[in-house]
């Protein structure tokens, strides 16, 4: 553990900067919002709708509302990012050679995969959905204050708007967690192809699932390649959404909404053990091996390199 912090702490220095500007940027824009009228004008097929204010709609309503919107956005913008950085961080330390101080340390080379995984792919969006979480609070604040008063914010039922938070926080984290074991297959071979065959390895592998779909599956027995892409989408976003109960949020009133918060955690518990039960099958297994060849040709790249 001693040799495995600094290099979570490199990757930390190293990207800090444009990591604090993804976590900040939708609380601020999220503010600007709510500071305007909390309403959003849209243009669809030539016409104008504008969809009513969030700021219009009771304090409990609107506190929900808004910590959903802004945890969620920034989660998927920190996602985003590092789904467009991933491919160039398999060869960065190769590129500006870096590598050769790195691998002078008292540290392995699966040790620094690792650590760029884990800051890249599971530290920075757990402290985005987090840091949306509490900015929506502030959100919440003013819009609240702007449209009831300062005193609506404080006499909404915290002691149970708090846990329904932060069961939905710990669901949301346990999601992506299980979703990135889902996905581990296509991030890791993506980077392990750009690792290997530098930037041909995204359009090499682009190309290849294309060929097995087109070429390849149609050829079999039974299709293969795109049966399994699907299940491996379809299963991380199971994992992400919480769809397999009926859900007990009712947004139609406030009081609807103050009456099923209470049954919130205990649903998204459910639902997280459902995901679970879910991921308790062969495909799963096959989906872990898939992530670890990944990671495997990673690290031996990284070898060969050194």
């Amino acid at each position: 553990m001693n040799r495995f912090l600094p290099l979570l702490r490199r990757e930390w220095l190293q990207h800090r900067t444009g990591w604090l500007v993804l976590l900040a940027l939708p609380t601020l824009l999220m503010l600007a919002l709510a500071a305007s009228d909390g309403a959003v004008h849209l243009r669809v097929n030539g016409g104008d709708t504008d969809l009513p204010a969030l700021r219009e709609a009771p304090a409990l309503m609107q506190t929900v509302g808004w910590t959903v919107t802004t945890a969620a956005g920034t989660f998927l913008l920190a996602a985003v990012a590092v789904l467009f950085q991933l491919p160039g961080l398999a060869r960065r330390d190769m590129q500006d050679r870096s590598i050769e101080f790195w691998r002078s340390l008292p540290c392995g080379d699966a040790e620094s995969v690792a650590a760029t995984l884990l800051m890249h792919l599971l530290v920075l969006p757990v402290a985005a959905f987090a840091a949306g979480a509490l900015g929506a609070q502030l959100v919440a604040l003013l819009s609240i204050s702007l449209s009831h008063g300062p005193l609506a914010w404080l006499q909404q039922p915290w002691w149970v708007l708090l846990p329904a938070l932060a069961a939905a926080l710990a669901r949301g984290l346990f999601g992506w967690a299980l979703a990135l074991l889902w996905l581990s297959p296509l991030l890791l071979l993506t980077m392990a192809a750009s690792a290997w065959l530098k930037r041909w390895g995204v359009p090499v592998l682009v190309i290849a699932s294309i060929a097995g779909t087109q070429l390849l599956d149609p050829r079999l027995p039974r299709p293969l390649v795109q049966p399994a892409l699907e299940r491996l989408g379809q299963e991380a976003l199971g994992a992400l959404l919480a769809a397999r109960t009926a859900n007990p949020l009712q947004l139609d009133r406030a009081d609807d909404l103050r009456q099923a918060l209470p049954a919130l955690p205990g649903w998204l518990l459910h639902d997280a053990g459902q995901a679970l039960a879910q991921a308790a099958t062969p495909a799963f297994l096959l989906a872990l091996a898939g992530g670890a060849a990944g990671f495997a040709l990673l690290v031996a790249r990284r070898r060969r390199v050194g």
